[in-house]
């Protein structure tokens, strides 16, 4: 296998991950654009924890998602209180403020960026491994009784509220558990990379993966796996006269997603059909996913 598709590869394992970080905010509801943040944690975390302290890979990987869950747990105290634009305007807010923080931290590199983190051998393996894991992990979660809770809560607080659901520990369980999937990703980006900087997780990067999500299909995990990979590639795709403007293309078809296919490409319905074609079964099949 080719560097660039070892690279390319790793990279949309990252990215998958990072999207179902985004979904399961979603699924109760809440426009959280947080994950970014919990990304730059996990990068960063992995990067300085490897390099620096030299510990080894599944220590790291275990470490950036310890971390990500109490840096993304605190802020969750306080989401758990708002909703709409103002969780998604807040949310946007832990970005800047986590480049900022890093640019001024230098034993991490500050505005220079981390470099020389260490090379992990078959690390496409070991992401391929961690994307099946996350994905039975997400799988599971939806079909759960918090699952049920996630989606009673986007279909009416107040209605979940009086089905005896904790409406604010349900989201700070629901931010929480995307944090840790956010620094996750954010680890695998970083051992890919061996060299990250602050400007990598801005808004270009909530951009791309905003689009992953909504393209792929927002109220069920199996889209990623076919937006990921496509909207990834887009940029080495086109021609390189177009590449720097790879960010408008992304916000295009957002825009376009949105207002002619909202649900996204994978729906609840589409996988409803292919499960009565591959079942043989006539009737209609409830596919929570």
């Amino acid at each position: 296998m080719s560097t660039s598709m070892t690279y390319y590869l790793i990279f949309c394992g990252a990215f998958i991950i990072l999207t179902w970080a985004a979904y399961i905010p979603f699924r109760s509801g809440l426009l959280y654009n947080g994950t970014v943040y919990c990304m730059a944690i996990g990068g960063y975390f992995a990067g300085f924890a490897s390099k620096t302290l030299g510990l080894p890979f599944p220590v790291v990987i275990i470490g950036a998602m310890l971390v990500g869950a109490l840096l993304g747990f605190i802020p969750a105290l306080g989401f758990s209180r708002t909703s709409g634009v103002v969780t998604a305007v807040s949310s946007m807010a832990l970005i800047f403020i986590i480049q900022s923080v890093i640019r001024n931290m230098d034993f991490i590199g500050g505005s220079r960026g981390l470099s020389g983190i260490p090379k992990v051998e078959n690390l496409v393996i070991y992401t391929a491994i961690i994307v099946v894991i996350t994905g039975i992990f997400v799988y599971r979660l939806d079909h759960s009784r918090i699952g049920r809770a996630f989606e009673s809560i986007q279909t009416d607080p107040d209605m979940a509220k009086t089905l005896g659901i904790n409406v604010k520990k349900m989201t700070i369980l629901g931010l929480t558990i995307s944090s840790v999937l956010g620094a996750l990703s954010g680890a695998l980006y970083a051992y890919n990379m061996r060299i990250i900087y602050p400007e990598t997780f801005g808004f270009s990067l909530l951009l791309s993966v905003q689009t992953m999500l909504f393209v792929g299909g927002r109220y069920t995990q199996w889209g990623m796996l076919l937006s990921v990979p496509i909207l990834w590639g887009l940029p080495g795709w086109i021609p390189k006269s177009m590449s720097n403007y790879a960010q408008i293309i992304y916000g295009i078809i957002l825009i376009l997603v949105l207002m002619l296919r909202p649900e996204g490409i994978i729906t609840r319905e589409l996988l409803n059909k292919i499960k009565k074609v591959i079942t043989g079964k006539n009737k209609t099949v409830n596919v929570n996913q």
